[in-house]
Order: structure tokens, then sequence, then C-alpha cells
């Protein structure tokens, strides 16, 4: 979904600490150890929560539409975060400036389902996607990967079948009760809504 553009977002982004620029990235990746990447991060509530948990662990958050990234670093608003950082972008734009082996996990959460046939290539999980996973992922590192669409669910496991993963837990009603994990904004919704969530985590082997 789309949000809608507010005055104070563009001032906010480009004095926000937290949005790297395109041509820092190379060099933030370079120096940056312990590192975890969530696709599509929204408004920024889970990344926030899992660096807030995780001190040790250094979290970046790509995401394509700046009014998210803007309501993103708002929401984070006066506390200090040094180990959370956002960058505005298409995440294949991305994915040559990633060394490999260079990241500890990656969350995809409620992604865009693309439903329609020809859009299928889109899903974060398809099969060109976690190629990139696998390459990008530290040996025993791990993609977490929920949402609330039971198609695109049934259709992810059956292109992690076919990829390098090993698959290590599936649930078709996750209960949200995981230490290496939060409550997403749309995730907050749907279970009020008692939408079951789907939920599984794959591994790169050792």
């Amino acid at each position: 979904m789309r949000l809608r553009k507010r005055k104070w977002m563009d001032s906010l982004l480009e004095e926000s600490a937290y949005l790297l620029k395109e041509d820092d990235v190379e060099e933030f990746l370079k120096r940056t150890q312990n590192l975890v990447l969530e696709i599509g991060s929204g408004k920024g509530k889970f990344l926030l929560e899992m660096a807030r948990k995780n001190p040790e662990c250094e979290f970046l958050g790509v995401e394509i539409q700046r009014s998210a990234l803007a309501i993103s670093i708002k929401t984070i608003g006066e506390e200090k975060r040094n180990n959370l950082h956002f960058i505005c972008s298409d995440i294949q734009k991305l994915f040559f400036k990633f060394s490999d082996e260079s990241l500890n996990a990656i969350y995809l959460n409620f992604s865009d389902p693309w439903p329609k046939k020809r859009q299928q290539k889109r899903r974060l999980t398809y099969p060109s996607f976690l190629k990139e996973y696998y390459r990008l992922l530290k040996r025993g590192g791990k993609l977490y990967f929920k949402t609330d669409n039971e198609d695109l669910f049934s259709d992810s496991l059956h292109y992690l079948k076919d990829s390098s993963f090993i698959l290590e837990s599936m649930t078709m009603d996750y209960n949200g009760e995981d230490s290496m994990d939060a409550l997403t904004d749309y995730e907050i919704k749907f279970r009020s809504q008692e939408k079951k969530i789907t939920r599984f985590v794959a591994r790169k082997g050792e």
C-alpha cells in the first residue's frame, strides 16, 4: 500500500543519520559486522524492535517507499540506535554491492504476494531472489519469511524446495513466540482480525 506523502517527510529524510546515502552503501557494508537485513522494512516497527533486542547486531532495512522510511525515522524519534540503518532503494539494485557471505540473517515480512502469474517473478521468494540470498548469507545464516497469504506461502515453499536452502522450520499458524522475531504493523493488524500467520525459517548449510 502506497503511503501519502507529507510535507515534512523530505526534510526529515535529508537530515536523518539513519538513512544511508547511495554513495555510502558500499563503504557501510565493508565495515559492518553481524549484519541483519530486512527487505521491505515498511514503517520500521519490526526493525526497531529487533535493534533494541539485539544490540550486538547491525540492522539494515531496505525500503522502496520514501514515505514509509520517513515514518520509520519519525518513529525512532529521539531514541539513539547506532545499530539501525535504512536504504531507500529496490533491493535488486543493491545486490551487487553486497559481498558473498556478508549477512547473518535476512527477513521477509508480509511481502507483496504479486498474485498474477505475469507478476510472480517479482516475489521476494522467487528462485532468482533465493539464489541471491543464499550467496549473501554466511554459512549457517538464516532466511525468515512470514505472510498471511496462503498462496504465496505455498508457492514459496515450492521455490525453497528447489533451492540450496535447508528448511529448518515451518508453521501454518505461527504464534509469534520466537526470540529472533518481532511484530510488524501488518502483523498486529492481521492478528487483531484473527488471520493466521504462516512462517518458515530456512538455513544455509554449514
